[in-house]
This record gives structure tokens, sequence and C-alpha cells, in this order.
């Protein structure tokens, strides 16, 4: 019994070393998180003297797309590891959002009290989940007092793509089609339309259910019904 004792307390002394090795090799180190277009990053320094420190994000032609004012920080942590260590993160986020997907460099600068500073590198793979919905359609009036139909498109991650729509009808003949390069990565869509079809030659569609197809630059072609009521 004291054998089994003896080796049941071993093996719970490993697993425990084990654990606390494993907790720790993750636990101090620097931690960038990408969720969406949501960048969030802890950047970790090691020591406890007073730091300055700055940051940006450089995009594949080494262009900087966002920067970090340099911030200061006194607040640090310490653990005994293998002799007492001190540490502390410096915390950056930022919405990517109207950024294109990419490969991303972000790179902090920091300053130690002797002014001795040192560089650190992470790169950060962007590639947000891009899509266009066909949300909803209303009647508006411009400034010259003419009515139009207005058709809008939800979409996300499209800063620099192109979005198409077409609008057929009951034969499936195509009777408009629109184009636009989006700026913003999640800026609605939106066309209108006067209910007329294309040429020089063509007459006033007739109201009625209608068919828009619509896609953008990487995501595949869809399909809407609505009415036209002009």
């Amino acid at each position: 019994m004291r054998r089994w004792q003896i080796i049941f307390g071993a093996c719970l002394v490993t697993l425990v070393t084990t654990l606390s090795l494993a907790w720790a090799a993750q636990e101090y180190k620097t931690q960038v998180k990408l969720s969406g277009t949501k960048l969030s990053v802890q950047h970790l320094v090691e020591g406890k003297d007073k730091i300055r420190e700055s940051a940006v994000l450089l995009n594949k032609n080494n262009k900087i797309v966002a920067r970090w004012k340099q911030r200061t920080t006194n607040k640090w942590y310490k653990d005994y590891q293998d002799g007492w260590k001190y540490f502390r993160y410096i915390p950056y986020i930022m919405d990517m959002k109207n950024l294109p997907a990419g490969n991303y460099r972000f790179v902090t600068t920091t300053t130690l009290a002797n002014k001795q500073s040192f560089k650190e590198t992470r790169k950060i793979k962007f590639k947000p989940k891009v899509t266009m919905q066909y949300s909803k359609t209303k009647i508006v009036r411009n400034e010259n007092g003419d009515i139009w139909q207005r058709l809008y498109f939800k979409k996300k991650a499209s800063a620099g793509k192109m979005c198409y729509a077409q609008i057929f009808d009951k034969n499936n003949k195509l009777v408009h089609s629109v184009k636009y390069k989006a700026k913003n990565a999640n800026e609605d869509f939106a066309f209108s339309w006067n209910g007329w079809g294309r040429g020089k030659s063509a007459k006033k569609c007739p109201k009625g259910m209608y068919t828009v197809k619509y896609w953008m630059d990487g995501v595949n072609p869809k399909t809407a019904k609505f009415r036209l009521s002009i």
C-alpha cells in the first residue's frame, strides 16, 4: 500500500509541475487575437523599470496603416520562475474592418529608462469573412422630385472590392445593371432605379415582381425577388 502511495504521489507531482510549466509558458507571452475584424494585442514586456512604448501596423507593402501613440506604464506583475521575474502587458486594440484582407506586421518599439530601445514584430494574417446580402427596397424621391426605387444590400469586408447588381424581368431579360467599387468594408451598397429598361429605345418596365442578381468580388452570386412599385 505504501509503495502505491509513493508512486501516486510522484505522478501527481509530475502532473502538477507539467501543468504549471505549460500554464506559465502559455500565460507569460505576447498574446495576439483576431476575432472577426477586431484585433487585440497584449504585448509582454519583461522588467519593472519605467518604459515608453509605441506601435504601428504595416501592410504587405511596408506602409503604415495604423499607429498607436507612445504610452507609459508603471504597473507590473511578478512571479517566481527559477527566481523572481517581473513583467507587464501593454494593450493595443483596433477594428480592421476598413482594411483589405492580407498579411500584416504589428511592430512595437519599447524604450527603457536607460534610453535603450528595441523592436518586436508579430505577423498577422487578416482574412475576414466576405459577405453581401440583399436587405430591402423602398421608394425615394431625388432632388428634382423624380421618383425612384432604391435597393439596399448589407455587406462585410468589402473594402476595395467591386459590387455588382443586375435586374431581370419575369422573362429573365436583363433590364438594368450597376457596379460600384466599395470604399469602406461595411458600408451598405445601394442603388436607385427609375424602372426604365436598358438602351436608348428602352421602355418603362411594368410594375410587378423582378429578380435582382447580386455579387461582389470573392462572393458567389445570389438572387432575390422584389416588387417594382413605380
